[in-house]
């Protein structure tokens, strides 16, 4: 069989199982969601060692030589025609208990925390990572996070939680040192409900 023809047959048998699944519409119906999604930044308002709040039948982890923190949500402002953000800390309007466990990788912490966004309350546990150090200057060290949720408000069966991070010499507020970065989280929540 030539070339030309392999790539035919090929093709062909790509198209074939690809008409095997289902098609999803290209949108939800109006009213049928099975979503919510929230987009805020976090202010790390304190920073100490973890506490009997961090104990690990809470967390499932032992947090002895971790850290225990506390933030407050904030809502934002985009530009509509980008989505660049142009008002980071709008209002609050939640908030975040956090405890971190060292892990064998010195740049991986077990993560467990425990928050509301409005009225919505849940629990999550997952880790973070350290992304770099000293990047893009010294001092800074962006940092990726998520969270599996559960425990969350009705109507919420399930959900994750993301965040990029950047960790700043300044633990604490929203001003970072050296300054001009947006500290300290940008959190996405996606929150589901049973169909």
């Amino acid at each position: 069989m030539n070339r030309a023809w392999a790539l035919i047959l090929g093709g062909l048998s790509l198209a074939v199982s690809m008409d095997a699944f289902p098609q999803a519409p290209s949108k939800s119906p109006p009213g049928k969601s099975v979503e919510d999604i929230y987009v805020v930044r976090s202010v790390r308002d304190l920073r100490t060692f973890a506490s009997e709040f961090c104990a690990a039948a809470r967390t499932g982890f032992s947090a002895e030589s971790g850290a225990e923190d506390k933030f407050t949500f904030h809502s934002m402002a985009t530009r509509a025609s980008d989505g660049l953000m142009t008002n980071s800390k709008v209002q609050a309007v939640g908030s975040l208990h956090g405890c971190f466990g060292a892990t064998a990788d010195a740049l991986v912490f077990k993560f467990y925390a425990e928050g509301a966004i409005g009225k919505i309350a849940f629990k999550g546990r997952g880790e973070c990572v350290w992304v770099k150090r000293n990047h893009p200057e010294e001092g800074i060290y962006p940092t990726r996070c998520f969270l599996d949720l559960y425990d969350i408000s009705s109507p919420y069966v399930g959900g994750l939680a993301t965040s990029n991070r950047i960790n700043s010499f300044q633990n604490l507020g929203e001003v970072s040192l050296p300054p001009g970065y947006t500290q300290t989280d940008i959190f996405t929540l996606r929150l589901w409900k049973r169909r």
